[in-house]
């Protein structure tokens, strides 16, 4: 092991212990980050593939202008709030689901976008024509699954997943329409199961494994073991669909591994970390030309309809200087060197960095469902910043805007805002 992942293994395992402290918070915005990267970087620099580069030292410099950036925008709002008085994770939980919230509100807005998804997925399926799962491909089919408008309602499945959840936990008794929801759940799960797309799943699970360790007592360590059981098997389950073992052993050898064949499994998990950290480190040295926002305001564009004719237009590659065709992500943080260089990476992370951080400390002042839900969406973001810049993307936009929307309009006192 080198010196640079041994030094990212010991601060990924301090921050692991640091959980252990008497009333710590484990999703505090900071450490998040920092346990996310440290164990980032001591994977990447493991170089157990051999599509894997030696970094310059313009790379390094880019990645760690990106970071820190990002923890000096944390750490400006913790000054600002220092003094303040911060509720306890505790005192939190008593009253985020036990408020005055409109349930009837809440009920309505349930029905409304299920009807919205199920109606968009019939029409997909008939325009498609086939369901990923079900063709003789899944893996491949996946990926061009989807119409414009229609996919976008689809992709709300995250948002009808909490919603249901966070009725379960806020409403006592109505027996008759939490058994109709808890149907509405398995028909929404297993539709999009069925689409072989474990991002959304996993974003779904992570927003709402946040909102109640602040929202209940639910989050104890027998029911996160449960928790990322499902998610392990979510992701295991799909892999296995789409990765046969011919497939897994054929992706072993695509990815050129150093290690025995035997050690196969281990190869997309490695994969998909690294070579997001590995194309970023590449296409940052090598980048000649900049595209001034266009990529930073993905769902601006997209949302118009004038993304792929601008793109198309000024003939952009959709992934520049990838170290290889197969492994076509770049962190989250690419797209801020491709549209502003490194203006891009020393302003944007920062900005970031302070807008999470006040989301955060916004929530343990002023703790509701509402303020519980935006950070809980941002805890997602800290933890898969390593990979593609979801916050550009219209379905991640339109998400923010119903969780935002009905968690903000279900709190009956007014006077809360965000």
């Amino acid at each position: 092991m080198n010196t640079i992942s041994l030094i990212c293994f010991i601060i990924f395992f301090l921050c692991i212990v640091s959980f252990y402290k008497k009333e710590t918070d484990i999703f505090l915005p900071g450490r998040l980050f920092i346990l996310v990267w440290s164990f980032a970087l001591g994977l990447t620099n493991l170089k157990l593939s051999r599509h894997q580069i030696e970094w310059s030292f313009f790379s390094w410099l880019m990645l760690f202008v990106t970071l820190f950036s990002f923890l000096t925008g944390v750490f400006i709002v913790y000054v600002i709030n220092s003094g303040k008085q911060l509720k306890t994770i505790k005192s939190i939980r008593s009253i985020a689901f036990n408020s005055s919230l409109d349930n009837r509100l809440l009920f309505n807005y349930i029905i409304v976008l299920f009807i919205g998804y199920i109606i968009s997925y019939i029409i997909s399926y008939l325009v498609i024509g086939y369901v990923p799962v079900f063709t003789r491909f899944p893996g491949l089919y996946r990926g061009n699954w989807g119409i414009f408008g229609f996919g976008l309602l689809i992709q709300a499945f995250p948002s009808l997943i909490l919603m249901i959840i966070l009725y379960y936990f806020i409403v006592k008794g109505h027996k008759g329409k939490k058994f109709l929801l808890a149907n509405l759940f398995l028909i929404v799960f297993t539709t999009y199961a069925l689409l072989l797309q474990r991002y959304y799943i996993i974003f779904a699970i992570i927003v709402c494994a946040a909102i109640l360790y602040y929202g209940s007592k639910f989050f104890r360590l027998r029911n996160v073991f449960i928790i990322l059981s499902i998610m392990f098997s979510v992701i295991y389950s799909m892999s296995y669909i789409r990765l046969s073992t011919t497939i897994l052993h054929y992706l072993y050898y695509l990815s050129d591994m150093k290690y025995s064949l035997k050690y196969a499994m281990f190869t997309e998990p490695y994969m998909y970390i690294v070579m997001n950290l590995e194309n970023f480190a590449n296409a940052v040295d090598k980048l000649q030309h900049f595209t001034y926002g266009l990529f930073t305001f993905d769902f601006v564009f997209a949302l118009s309809g004038i993304k792929h004719p601008i793109a198309e237009y000024l003939n952009l590659s959709k992934f520049p200087d990838l170290i290889s065709s197969s492994f076509n992500t770049f962190t989250m943080f690419f797209i801020y060197y491709r549209d502003f260089g490194i203006i891009g990476l020393g302003i944007i992370p920062l900005i970031l960095g302070i807008l999470f951080s006040s989301a955060y400390y916004k929530m343990r002042i002023t703790p509701n469902i509402n303020t519980i839900s935006i950070y809980s969406i941002f805890v997602f973001v800290i933890l898969f910043s390593f990979f593609v810049p979801i916050i550009s993307f219209l379905h991640f936009a339109f998400n923010f805007l119903i969780i935002y929307l009905v968690t903000k309009t279900i709190v009956n006192n007014k006077t809360i805002s965000f």
